[in-house]
């Protein structure tokens, strides 16, 4: 049915927030916003777009006007500039430290940051506070900081343990090292922690894969995060593969093949799916960032190349774009989108979670989805790719390696 696979959620209905988008004033619309407490569920994205080392498959862009040594005061002026406003005077249900690699910045600088949103926002006590990390900037000094600070979740970037891998894809530190710094982290009392994984890429065997999944089952991790190499124009790694190579990371059957494999492998150990890319083993992880940012909630975007909304207000927030006024402080790279982007953003993140309730959003978009989607459901359901329980559908495991492609096919009959 599919032949072309979208690796990524970033693949599926980019036209969405177009298709969506109101001429509406900003800045009318942020100053009603923002002049008093939101019953929504309120988070905070934080970006640091700097790394240590670069990874040879990394496409981000990184910039050059703002210094790493001095970024967490750039953070704490963005930080001064929102946190008086009512609207942030509500409850914040979760943190998320994005980019670029957080820990790029020094222990000194993320304790800094962190006790000023502990000092500038009513978090609550229970909030998931997250932090992306490679393993080698996991230094018993920075696990100090985040156990200090109430990190509670971490998701390292880790991609291979296989040492010749590590080296492929621009990793510093052997497989070995990096397992040492994450048993360290679960020492340290963050149960929550995750790992990212590539996998199909030039030179990988079953063997290589196998052994990979054998440290995952050593180090007891919450959760993984798990996806095929994606080879980006202009990076190191592009300019050094082969055509052979970009032949065989074109095999979509050897892709599904080594999929399978981890999620057959690790459901043994109690991985289950909590996203399409993402296994969490035994419930251990709900990523509340991203089930409240996506379930018609608020995220308030910290730093640059940092991404959010207030409301129906989406924005990317950059020191080189200017705010709204003096009075709404937030950047003024966005637009406003009709409540209904919001409920269809929702919509995909519970396909990205693998199922799906026809009904629901059949009442909330005011469009019978059974009935359009119907012809659209049959074929996949021909297809293995997805089960349906009345007027609930479920991806399949093989629903949920196609299943960017089919988010995306499900969208574009419902804008229509």
């Amino acid at each position: 049915m599919y032949t072309a696979r979208y690796k990524s959620h970033h693949d599926a209905s980019r036209s969405l927030k177009k298709k969506f988008t109101l001429q509406i004033d900003k800045e009318d619309y942020l100053r009603t916003k923002l002049a008093q407490p939101t019953d929504e569920s309120l988070v905070l994205y934080l970006h640091v777009p700097f790394c240590n080392k670069v990874c040879s498959f990394c496409p981000f862009h990184r910039p050059d006007k703002l210094r790493r040594r001095t970024y967490h005061e750039y953070l704490l002026e963005q930080i001064d500039l929102i946190k008086d406003l009512p609207y942030m005077r509500s409850t914040v249900n979760a943190i998320n430290f994005g980019g670029g690699t957080p820990t790029a910045l020094t222990p000194l600088q993320m304790d800094i940051v962190l006790s000023k949103l502990h000092e500038s926002f009513n978090i609550s006590k229970d909030a998931e506070i997250s932090l992306e990390s490679s393993a080698t900037e996991l230094s018993d000094e920075m696990l100090d900081v985040l156990v200090k600070n109430k990190v509670n979740r971490l998701s390292i970037g880790v991609q291979t343990f296989q040492d010749e891998t590590r080296q492929l894809f621009g990793r510093r530190g052997s497989g070995e090292h990096a397992a040492a710094r994450i048993k360290r982290a679960l020492d340290y009392g963050i149960t929550n922690t995750n790992i990212d994984l590539i996998y199909h890429y030039p030179g990988q065997t079953e063997n290589m894969l196998m052994k990979d999944i054998e440290v995952i089952r050593s180090l007891g991790i919450a959760g993984l995060s798990f996806y095929p190499l994606m080879i980006h124009d202009k990076t190191p790694l592009a300019a050094k593969i082969t055509d052979a190579d970009r032949m065989d990371l074109a095999d979509m059957e050897r892709e599904y093949y080594l999929h399978d494999i981890i999620v057959n492998e690790l459901a043994k150990d109690g991985f289950d799916f909590l996203e399409l890319n993402k296994l969490v083993r035994n419930n251990l992880d709900n990523y509340e960032y991203m089930s409240l940012r996506h379930s018609v909630g608020s995220c308030v975007a910290i730093g640059e190349g940092a991404g959010g909304n207030i409301g129906e207000y989406y924005y990317k927030h950059s020191f080189e774009d200017s705010l709204v006024s003096d009075s709404v402080p937030i950047c003024s790279k966005g637009r406003i989108v009709d409540p209904l982007y919001r409920v269809m953003d929702a919509f995909i993140y519970d396909l990205q979670k693998t199922k799906v309730d026809l009904a629901e959003y059949s009442n909330k978009l005011s469009i019978n989805l059974e009935n359009l989607l119907n012809p659209l459901i049959v074929k996949l359901e021909e297809n293995a790719m997805l089960t349906r329980n009345g007027s609930i559908i479920k991806l399949t495991t093989k629903g949920r390696f196609w299943g960017n492609n089919i988010i995306d096919d499900l969208v574009r009959l419902i804008l229509v």
